[in-house]
């Protein structure tokens, strides 16, 4: 066991390339469960005319930890969920209505978009609190690459917390292309504005 022991701290070191920081001792790997109803992601577009603002819900997702920190992760986000926050009554239902609909998301055919994080630098920073975080985003059925840094306020084996701004090109996922009129007075840009939580799940007791 204390072999064992001093093996994982020497891989941990070993991969992070420096003494761990700020954060738990080293532990080695967990996986953590996205708390779904304390994380949330905001959007905002812009279009010649004005903005428009609304939140979309987070499915489901988990975060793979090594030795305390963000390794990879998984995070479902619900399409169905998408709803508007600077209209109200008619002028909004008419506005979500627009954006399920095939001319923006799709989400009868495309209910889900999903974030696989595949690489996380966390050299950017002494402190370990701003990271660069690099993944593959599916939405509207269609994968590309996406770079962004988030901010860590919550380091651990145990949990996990963070704030980040992701800008998406809508036309990089055919999202309002098919439209002229769309494509051309809505600008390109999707913004996010992400915050993220997590922890270790609680173990599940049986009764024998």
């Amino acid at each position: 066991m204390k072999t064992l022991f001093f093996s994982l701290l020497l891989l941990c070191h070993a991969w992070s390339g420096r003494p761990v920081v700020s954060y738990n001792d080293p532990g080695g790997i967990s996986v953590l469960a996205v708390n779904t109803s304390a994380s949330t992601i905001d959007w905002k577009a812009d279009k010649a005319t004005g903005t428009h603002t609304g939140i979309v819900k987070i499915e489901s997702g988990t975060l793979v930890m090594h030795c305390g920190l963000l390794s990879s992760g998984t995070v479902i986000l619900d399409m169905g969920s998408l709803t508007v926050t600077d209209l109200s009554s008619a002028d909004k239902e008419k506005l979500e209505g627009n954006l399920k609909s095939d001319y923006f998301f799709d989400t009868g055919k495309f209910p889900r978009a999903q974030l696989d994080i595949t690489a996380v630098n966390h050299s950017s920073e002494k402190t370990l609190r701003f990271i660069t975080i690099l993944g593959n985003l599916t939405l509207h059925g269609i994968t590309k690459q996406v770079t962004f840094t988030a901010n860590v306020s919550k380091s651990g084996i145990n949990d996990f917390a963070a704030e980040a701004n992701i800008v998406i090109n809508r036309r990089d996922f055919n999202v309002a292309t098919s439209n002229l009129r769309y494509d051309t007075f809505i600008y390109k840009d999707i913004h996010l504005h992400v915050i993220l939580k997590a922890s270790r799940p609680e173990p599940l007791v049986s009764s024998l």
